[in-house]
């Protein structure tokens, strides 16, 4: 009796730890992805929190909405029950602030002479890029430092690596304090990248197709020749992307480079693709006329959501 309660209890030990894996995995994923589109969706435990453009920030918690914030809002990261986000305050200033989960507290963390709406936490740290390279501060908005002094495109921090597009298209990495820099590869033309498990994700204007390379830079592979755009998220088995010519998004199956799924028609050229709660969050043409964009969101297979109320 006491073996079978005891392979019980490991049993369950076991189902926790996969499913605390499982967690940390794909959500990674989805914060990257995000983060790439703008980052206006985050989610944490059974709640999503996105921009509902321009609107402010909103959680959304069993099928109802609780307003947050009143501004637009980029790159929304959750730690330790905190949303940090970017409002941008001019066209070469962006501010970082925080605010409660439940709308409470809202601060001001600091004010940065960038236009990549974009910042990275590992650490207590927070990642971000300047007119002088990439930098870094305390959570907290105090010593600041400059990393990395390179004109810097694009760039990601993953477990304490920081991988990023230079001036030359050409995807580079170093550690998190800077040293250790290295060109990933020459032969490529990246200003955009995805880290994803091993893989590095770019779409290259040269080739008009989707790539991926290996963190270490020894092997590149064509993802998708359907991927003509910036405008992607990989997630799962799946890349999501906007289909500018026909004016869609779809899907293609990681591996199956050809065939796709339609998903949704939209009404505008552009839009960004953030993935939350096994939904598709989008930008279409908005309906009020003070506004350009309107937050959408359809189920990853292109079914009906519930509908984003304006």
């Amino acid at each position: 009796m006491r073996n079978v309660v005891k392979m019980g209890s490991i049993l369950v030990m076991l189902l926790v730890i996969v499913g605390v894996i499982q967690r940390v995995v794909f959500t990674k994923h989805k914060e990257n992805g995000n983060i790439a589109n703008m980052g206006l969706v985050v989610e944490k435990d059974d709640a999503v929190y996105y921009n509902k453009y321009e609107k402010g920030i909103v959680v959304y918690r069993q099928g109802k909405e609780e307003q947050l914030t009143d501004e637009t809002a980029y790159c929304l990261t959750i730690w330790e029950d905190k949303i940090y986000y970017i409002t941008v305050a001019d066209f070469s200033n962006v501010v970082i602030k925080t605010v409660d989960l439940n709308g409470e507290n809202r601060k001001t963390i600091a004010t940065i002479y960038t236009s990549l709406s974009k910042f990275f936490i590992e650490d207590n740290k927070l990642y971000y890029l300047t007119n002088k390279g990439i930098a870094r501060m305390d959570v907290n908005g105090e010593n600041e430092t400059i990393i990395l002094e390179e004109t810097i495109q694009d760039f990601q921090v993953v477990k304490k690596e920081i991988f990023y597009t230079n001036a030359l298209n050409q995807i580079g990495k170093c550690s998190i304090s800077g040293e250790n820099e290295m060109v990933v590869s020459q032969d490529v033309t990246a200003r955009k990248i995805q880290i994803v498990d091993q893989w590095i994700y770019y779409y290259d204007e040269n080739e008009n197709a989707l790539f991926r390379l290996t963190k270490n830079g020894k092997k590149k592979e064509v993802v998708s020749v359907l991927v003509k755009n910036e405008s992607y998220n990989v997630y799962g088995n799946y890349v999501y992307y906007l289909d500018k010519e026909n004016a869609k998004i779809a899907r293609m199956k990681i591996g199956k480079s050809n065939l796709c799924d339609d998903l949704v028609k939209l009404n505008i050229s552009n839009t960004k693709l953030n993935i939350a709660g096994n939904e598709l969050y989008y930008l279409d043409k908005s309906q009020d006329e003070s506004q350009t964009y309107q937050m959408c969101r359809i189920k990853l297979n292109g079914q009906p959501a519930k509908r984003i109320e304006y």
